[in-house]
């Protein structure tokens, strides 16, 4: 039976002098990746900002931005750098390869190359840079995590971050969530008109389910990816605490991991509310069951295992497309809502599959392509598998299977003999000593939440200090809460014991095993969900499945040719931040600011500066539509500034259904009866089964005497709503029915 990297006999240290003067480099980097990748998870980010201020409304914090995210992007990349520096300073460092980097790299190329022919150019720039971010973080962590001091603190780190986004989640159910409750139904009509929502439209409606509902997301947009990161975590967790009761180590060590498990899946099974997490947890408790039982036969097998696995993925993706054929949906509401977004993706794909949409362009061109039955405008089709045929084309699926495939078969199998008996990865350890792993795991901690407290100055700095003082005191509170959990939670999973206070070196099968699990886990979410491509879950993503292929990579001997293509590389990743950086982090950062105060302007109802600011803005960054739209919305009273504004925003983005109906409306009030109906019929084209625009189009083909267009589209409209269930909170009241209905009968006796 060949031996796994976790059974080598244990070597000696070393001397210190034949350590490397320049491991300092990647020690470096390893921490820079944990504290990043901590301080990202534990924010959320936008694309698009908040809500819209409306006049006289108040200042609301918002979340960190994209210039926000794009200078963590150009950050991520530094670990990458510090590798690579180390690569050409050290001559006994070298890199270690694997197959999996060619299709990962390709594919984050081909992401950040669809923003050429993307619609919608910023989101792809934006959603592209954090891929090609993460996948630099992914290819710097399967460089530094190689040994079982660092396999054990990112199992450290797993339970640490489980227990902050435990916090997180139940500081909103027990503290905020009753009071935004109690607010919703005493203030809520009052609330509705300070976002500028109709009270019963359908965002009023869909707002008060949120609310009542009590759902909790975290740091997240979706409470689906809030679930699928407690369960990566937990089953990580899930790992530790079997390596710790193999190790035989303490009893409240292992209570204290078990606690924090349990909390975790009391908050997935009572409070989050996502099914997909109802399951996954059952799955991954059998497997690791499994894997104890039968952990020898699986480290002999691993092949047959892998291959099994595949067949099983392949055999279980018919059967739910066949099933979904057959009955034109699965077996639950919300896995059908997930199937008419695959079957408007497959034709999405039908129409672009050489190319794709873009990255980030499924969302405008699913409202072109879905389902008459289908109500949800999703911006992601919930299958990274889909989204990468879809958005990316032919070419851009292959390279996400290929990955995937050789990706998985490195992590499931043995690491070579050589490897194990590496002298280099001693000295590269992590400094050992009975008292030194305390003060880094404290540097760790207060490196992240200091990264964390310097993004949220984003939202925190327009708000007064004097009316929201004890808002962002509280504020503050909860990121010195969020240091002393991840303290507690790295001394509890890192160290051995209280008595010696170092970074455990012994192996870590189970680590590994967990760590495993917890991923496979996660992409099988990410199978029915969008949780991969929220930025936090992304990067934490790609630190864990880099650690555990360096855990899988054999060391390689320095050689000559490895230097030049380090070299080659590093300047090549030095250019191409610079040129981000100047180019186009800076400009987008401008941007946001003009935009920011544009939104002050608006709310001092001074509609005519915001739309100077946000003109300005468009001008900083022209690929971003949403400033040119909006200025346009701001820009009422001149109507060939807005006219103007409005078909820079419909050329920079032409697959915008509302700029194009803007468009109509505003020819339709200047007598431009052409123009309104040519924008009219574009618009329709972008998004047909848009009910309220159709009906839009059709009173405006009434008004302006045209009977017998105008009929067709109230009964086309009517169709598209008789597709839609009873209870759908989209369909038409029956008083406006019979309204339609007798509008039909008049037009038809002209």
């Amino acid at each position: 039976m060949p031996r796994t990297l976790t059974q080598r006999p244990k070597k000696p240290e070393p001397p210190l002098v034949e350590q490397s003067a320049w491991r300092w480099l990647t020690q470096a980097a390893f921490f820079l990746v944990i504290a990043l990748v901590i301080a990202r998870s534990t924010i959320q980010e936008t694309v698009g900002g908040s809500v819209a201020p409306v006049p006289g409304g108040p200042v609301e914090p918002a979340s960190p931005g994209p210039a926000t995210g794009l200078v963590l992007d150009l950050l991520m990349c530094v670990p990458a750098k510090l590798v690579l520096a180390r690569r050409l300073l050290d001559d006994r460092f070298a890199l270690r390869l694997a197959w999996s980097y060619l299709p990962m790299s390709l594919l984050a190329a081909w992401a950040l190359g669809s923003v050429l022919w993307s619609g919608d150019k910023f989101a792809a720039i934006v959603a592209a840079s954090h891929w090609a971010a993460a996948m630099a973080l992914l290819w710097s962590a399967s460089q530094l995590v190689h040994t079982p001091p660092r396999l054990r603190l990112l199992g450290a780190v797993g339970f640490s971050l489980l227990l902050v986004l435990l916090v997180q989640g139940f500081y909103y159910r027990f503290v905020d969530l009753p009071d935004l409750q109690r607010d919703w139904r005493q203030h809520g009509a009052e609330l509705l008109q300070k976002r500028g929502t109709a009270p019963n439209s359908i965002e009023a409606t869909q707002l008060a389910r949120n609310i009542e509902s009590g759902e909790v997301s975290g740091f997240n947009i979706s409470r689906n990816t809030y679930a699928a990161l407690l369960v990566l975590l937990v089953f990580l967790c899930a790992g530790v605490v079997i390596q710790a009761a193999s190790d035989r180590d303490h009893l409240g060590r292992r209570v204290a991991l078990l606690v924090g498990i349990a909390l975790a899946l009391l908050m997935l099974y009572r409070y989050v509310q996502s099914r997909t997490a109802f399951v996954t947890p059952i799955i991954g408790g059998l497997l690791l069951a499994a894997m104890w039982k039968w952990r020898r036969l699986v480290a002999c097998r691993s092949k047959r295992i892998y291959w099994g696995g595949v067949v099983l993925f392949v055999l279980g993706t018919a059967a739910v497309v066949g099933h979904g054929l057959k009955h034109a949906s699965l077996f639950h509401p919300s896995l059908t809502f997930r199937w008419q977004y695959w079957v408007g993706a497959g034709r999405i794909f039908v129409h672009h599959p050489w190319i794709g949409v873009g990255w980030a362009n499924f969302g405008a061109h699913y409202l072109t392509h879905r389902l008459p039955q289908a109500v949800e405008e999703p911006r992601d089709p919930h299958n990274f598998l889909v989204r990468a045929a879809v958005e990316l084309g032919v070419g851009g699926g292959v390279l996400m299977i290929a990955w995937m495939l050789r990706l998985w078969w490195e992590l499931t199998s043995s690491r070579s003999e050589a490897a194990a008996e590496s002298p280099d990865t001693p000295a590269d350890a992590l400094p050992p000593g009975s008292h030194t792993a305390v003060p880094l795991l404290v540097l760790l901690s207060v490196v992240a939440i200091s990264l964390n407290a310097i993004v949220s100055v984003d939202w925190m700095i327009p708000l007064d200090a004097g009316k929201y003082g004890a808002w962002i005191f509280l504020e503050l509170f909860k990121r010195g809460l969020f240091l002393i959990v991840l303290l507690t939670g790295m001394g509890v999973a890192a160290l051995r014991s209280l008595n010696q206070r170092d970074l455990d070196e012994r192996p870590a099968p189970w680590v590994f095993r967990g760590l495993l699990l917890a991923l496979g886990l996660f992409l099988f979410h990410n199978l029915i969900d969008f949780s991969m491509f929220e930025p936090g879950a992304t990067f934490l993503f790609a630190l864990l499945i880099g650690g555990a292929l360096g855990m899988r990579l054999p060391d390689r001997p320095p050689t000559p040719r490895g230097r030049v293509m380090a070299v080659a590389v590093f300047i090549l990743v030095g250019v191409a931040l610079i040129v981000a950086a100047g180019a186009g982090v800076w400009n987008v950062a401008l941007a946001e600011s003009l935009a920011h105060d544009a939104d002050d302007q608006v709310r001092m109802n001074q509609p005519a500066a915001a739309a100077r600011e946000l003109i300005d803005a468009s001008r900083y960054v022209p690929i971003n539509a949403d400033y040119a739209y909006r200025a346009a919305m701001l820009s009422a009273e001149k109507p060939l500034l807005a006219r103007q504004l409005l078909e820079k925003a419909a050329t920079t983005d032409p697959t915008s259904a509302r700029c194009r109906r803007a468009l109509a409306e505003l020819a339709g009030n200047t007598g431009d009866m052409p123009a309104a109906l040519d924008n009219y019929a574009q618009a329709l084209a972008l998004d047909p089964n848009n009910i309220d625009l159709r009906l839009e189009y059709a009173d405006f083909l009434r008004d302006h005497n045209r009977p017998a267009d105008a009929r067709q589209q109230y009964e086309r409209a009517l169709w598209y709503n008789q597709q839609l269930k009873i209870d759908e909170i989209r369909r038409l009241p029956p008083a406006r029915v019979e309204q339609i209905s007798k509008t039909i009968q008049s037009l038809a006796a002209k």
